[in-house]
């Protein structure tokens, strides 16, 4: 299994990050991974992060950096949110409001279309 793995779906592209633990040895290609499709016109973003149990700073700096470069373009970054050990990251580092965060892939997904709201 590839560590990311990207699914296009209704016009949504999905980045899965199938990683157990997400440190700085993944978060240099990530980030770049992240900053092409943008550039390239993936504006509909959801990262899946159901599969992680850990992320370490700089992995998270590269999907804030992703969800700045959307912000400044009128897109907001989705994220499905991680194991219930991560949850704490949005809390601790005050990010919570740069990202919408959902439960499931398929309520990021339908999130762009309906009036879905994300959980806090």
């Amino acid at each position: 299994m590839e560590d990311f793995e990207f699914i296009y779906v209704d016009g949504v592209f999905v980045i899965e990050v199938n990683l157990i633990r997400s440190t700085l040895n993944e978060a240099i290609a990530f980030r770049k991974i992240l900053e092409k499709e943008i550039n390239s016109g993936h504006t509909k973003l959801v990262i899946d992060l159901s599969k992680c149990d850990y992320m370490d700073s700089s992995f998270f700096g590269a999907i804030v950096l992703a969800s700045k470069m959307l912000n400044q373009i009128g897109y907001k970054l989705k994220i499905v949110k991680p194991a219930i050990a991560e949850e704490d990251i949005f809390t601790h580092t005050n990010t919570s409001s740069l990202f919408d965060k959902y439960k499931t892939r398929e309520e990021a997904i339908k999130s762009f279309d309906e009036d879905i709201q994300p959980e806090s």
